[in-house]
């Protein structure tokens, strides 16, 4: 979806529509916080493990996980 289309899209919608996607927005941005904040007290106790709390952190470890098990 281009910028554009989004544009008209979201023109089309009433005011309490778009306060109702904002608020769900919030909400949603909310939840993930509060995921990496609580992801962030466990320490990791295997491999899987620790490659969920990357995921969380928005982060990409696959490949350097790939390359310490290549080496070990």
């Amino acid at each position: 979806m281009t910028e554009e289309e989004l544009i008209s899209r979201l023109a089309s919608l009433s005011t309490e529509q778009l306060d109702a996607i904002q608020q769900q927005l919030h909400e949603h941005a909310e939840r993930k916080e509060a995921e990496r904040e609580r992801l962030k007290k466990l320490p990791p106790r295997t491999s899987n493990d620790l490659e969920a709390l990357a995921d969380m952190q928005g982060l990409d470890l696959s490949s350097l996980m790939r390359d310490v098990k290549r080496y070990s």
